[in-house]
């Protein structure tokens, strides 16, 4: 199968040499036999098995070989093997797992048109945020919810333990005097220079509020000990993620604001018959804002 991104010949759902989503819903056929019978690599020829002995003959190692493509696996123990080498170091394959130890299951369903458990949770967490995109948003509710809905209104998700962060200016003023001083009486001096100052002033990142995000299908609602924000996700005009937090500028308000701490609760991404729990973070929470306004148009 033609992958339609890359134009990369291969198998599965997933195209092997950039991620993307392959044409049809075509699942690696159930496979039997050892992880050796097909070259991960080429997928062409079987691997062939050799014993690699050490210093003095005291210790040994197993080779697996492929003659068509000349890829090296290693036996790592624990039914492991490492991806040593190839003839072809622009070869996909070598590209997303080259020195990488996996396991005999992981290099058999690879050698099948599948991926490694890591690589497989990566294209998953992709795929679902193309999802979220399109308007299949999840819900995310940890707790219930504070917010009084409207007619047609529906909560996304709750998200507790959140920090509203702004822009903030600081001014510092840096100065002082000089000159001798003259003694005028016990413990009071008069100093006979003038007084020279300056001043800075400079932003910084300062917490405002903690409370909960509220996302609904229309609104983006925070409700502190001090302020609660309430406007339509329309208003938003940009989006900036992080690791865990949000940045979000919005019509009418001149400062970034920034919700944090949004990895205090973790989402279930659920694709075919797997399922991964991730942290919240803000790339995830900018595709559920997104989707949703892209599916009110």
């Amino acid at each position: 199968m033609r992958c339609p991104d890359c134009g990369f010949e291969d198998e599965g759902r997933y195209c092997s040499n950039c991620g993307g989503l392959l044409a049809g819903e075509v699942k690696p056929a159930t496979v039997k036999g050892s992880w050796s019978d097909r070259c991960p690599v080429c997928r062409a020829n079987p691997l062939s098995k050799t014993m690699n002995k050490g210093f003095l003959g005291l210790t040994s190692r197993e080779i697996y070989s492929c003659s068509d493509c000349g890829a090296t696996f290693t036996s790592g123990g624990e039914n492991t093997f490492t991806f040593s080498g190839v003839a072809d170091r622009s070869n996909p394959i070598w590209k997303n797992y080259g020195k990488q130890t996996l396991t005999a299951d992981e290099w058999q369903r690879i050698a099948y048109g599948g991926a490694s458990d890591a690589r497989q949770r990566e294209l998953d967490l992709e795929y679902a945020l193309e999802q979220f995109q399109r308007g299949f948003v999840p819900e995310l509710r940890v707790e219930s919810n504070a917010v009084l809905l409207k007619r047609g209104e529906r909560a996304v998700a709750v998200i507790p333990g959140v920090t509203l962060k702004e822009p903030r200016s600081v001014r510092k003023t840096y100065g002082g005097g000089g000159g001798p001083s003259i003694r005028i009486a016990k413990g009071v001096y008069f100093r006979t220079s003038g007084f020279g100052s300056r001043s800075e002033s400079h932003e910084e990142i300062k917490a405002i509020d903690s409370g909960t995000l509220t996302l609904t299908n229309r609104r983006l609602v925070f409700a502190g000990g001090k302020r609660t924000i309430n406007f339509p996700l329309k208003k938003i005009v940009g989006l900036k993620p992080y690791k865990d937090a949000l940045a979000i500028n919005r019509d009418g308000k001149q400062r970034t604001e920034y919700y944090t701490g949004l990895d205090n609760v973790n989402l279930t991404i659920r694709v075919d018959d797997r399922s991964h729990v991730v942290p919240l973070s803000g790339l995830i929470l900018m595709c559920m804002i997104q989707g949703l306004i892209n599916s009110e148009e």
